[in-house]
């Protein structure tokens, strides 16, 4: 179950990192029509993924040793 859970992890920071603007529009779908998220939250979103990233790369080595 770490595993699945951990892979997770890694795909969502990177979609994180590279997609902040597809992952707006899955969180915004039904309650935003023609909308664009802000440069703050592509920002925060980014800087969240790069968390994500460094966190599971941790939990990989904890994993394995």
């Amino acid at each position: 179950m770490e595993y699945l859970s951990l892979m997770i992890l890694y795909v969502l920071s990177i979609l994180m990192l590279t997609k902040p603007k597809f992952l707006w529009k899955i969180e915004h779908l039904f309650t935003v029509k023609n909308g664009e998220p802000t440069d703050l939250y592509i920002t925060l979103m980014r800087l969240g993924g790069a968390f994500f990233l460094i966190a599971s790369i941790g939990c990989t080595v904890y994993l394995v040793f």
